[in-house]
């Protein structure tokens, strides 16, 4: 009988290796995994009011990509935010599976 090891990913452990000249560090990681758009919408309006002049690493998955869409349009017409990186077109972990928010 095989046994399988549950694995749970951290914040701090994402990535595992680190790469050379990637130093980057985030002042938040939001975790939108199994939450519904709403949801969603909600966590990261909290974590904008709450988080001023921070870099904030939010991670929806890829799946069918409805809060992909959702969370990026969302935080590209919040006044709040500076700046937002997607994830495919930046060097950030996880793909287009995530979007590196700066706010101001």
């Amino acid at each position: 009988m095989r046994r399988y090891r549950k694995t749970i990913r951290r914040p701090e452990t994402l990535g595992g290796r680190k790469r050379s000249g990637d130093s980057r560090q985030f002042d938040y990681v939001l975790d939108l995994h199994g939450q519904t758009c709403d949801e969603g919408v909600a966590m990261l309006n909290s974590v904008l009011s709450s988080r001023s002049n921070s870099t904030i690493l939010v991670i929806h998955g890829k799946g069918t990509g409805i809060l992909r869409r959702r969370i990026r349009a969302y935080a590209s017409g919040d006044p709040r935010v500076k700046k937002v990186e997607l994830g495919e077109n930046s060097t950030s972990l996880g793909g287009d599976g995530v979007v590196v928010v700066y706010t101001r």
